[in-house]
């Protein structure tokens, strides 16, 4: 993981942490526990649960080692929202690449064939419902930060500049893969329709508080697929 203030993410503007920067390995570790901390909070019981005295509490660490790394709230909130985006986009920068290697083989005259239509459906399917499974069940608690993020997205000028980025590059992925891969004759809107069916299907998870549904989210992702798939066979073509 990059240190505070850095990056390995292809983005066009690095992302930048606001409190105070750690010049050692010891002081950046007790920094991100501190941010750590703070999104276990957000978790538990939302931005406004965020105080200095909670965030070390839960760190386990002193008070004043809050202090000294953020001046007030404000920085520590966007200070873990930063620490969201750095994990949310490592997920998909992991997604991506585990989606793309074995898609490369599916393009051009292999789509076209019944075989070819029938392992790209396949394949399109399994992928989305493991990315989904792993959501749900094992990244719970990053769901729930991100419908919070999402809120603080609408009512804070700083983290709606996180938000932006985040989502940027998860649309941008997903536009390459209808584009490049799928042979989409509108990578735009199938991105914007696949990104809307995970959304709809993780907040679905959580209000539903179930973890272990996942045979009706393959249903629907299937329906998705099949009603996809035909405008991407007569692209190829």
């Amino acid at each position: 993981m990059a240190l505070a203030g850095e990056t390995a993410l292809n983005t066009d503007k690095p992302l930048q942490y606001q409190g105070r920067k750690a010049s050692r390995a010891k002081s950046e570790q007790r920094r991100r526990v501190i941010l750590e901390a703070a999104l276990r909070i957000v978790v538990n019981e939302g931005v406004r649960g965020i105080r200095h005295r909670a965030v070390a509490k839960e760190a386990g660490v002193p008070l004043a080692a809050t202090t000294y790394y953020f001046k007030d709230i404000q920085e520590l909130i966007v200070d873990a929202f930063t620490l969201y985006t750095e994990k949310a986009l490592h997920t998909v920068e992991e997604f991506t690449r585990q989606f793309y290697q074995p898609m490369a083989s599916m393009t051009g005259s292999d789509i076209r064939s019944e075989e070819g239509q029938q392992a790209l459906a396949e394949f399109m399917v399994e992928q989305l419902t493991v990315y989904l499974r792993e959501q749900i069940v094992t990244e719970r608690d990053m769901l729930v930060a991100e419908q919070a993020f999402r809120y603080e997205a609408i009512v804070n000028e700083r983290i709606r500049e996180l938000a932006i980025m985040h989502r940027r590059v998860i649309f941008e992925r997903a536009v390459a893969f209808f584009r490049d891969v799928a042979g989409s004759a509108q990578p735009e809107a199938d991105a914007e329709i696949v990104l809307a069916l995970l959304h709809s299907l993780e907040y679905r998870a959580l209000l539903n508080q179930q973890d272990d549904d996942m045979a009706s989210v393959k249903d629907v992702v299937r329906r998705y697929v099949g009603l996809l798939l035909p405008s991407l066979i007569r692209a190829a073509g």
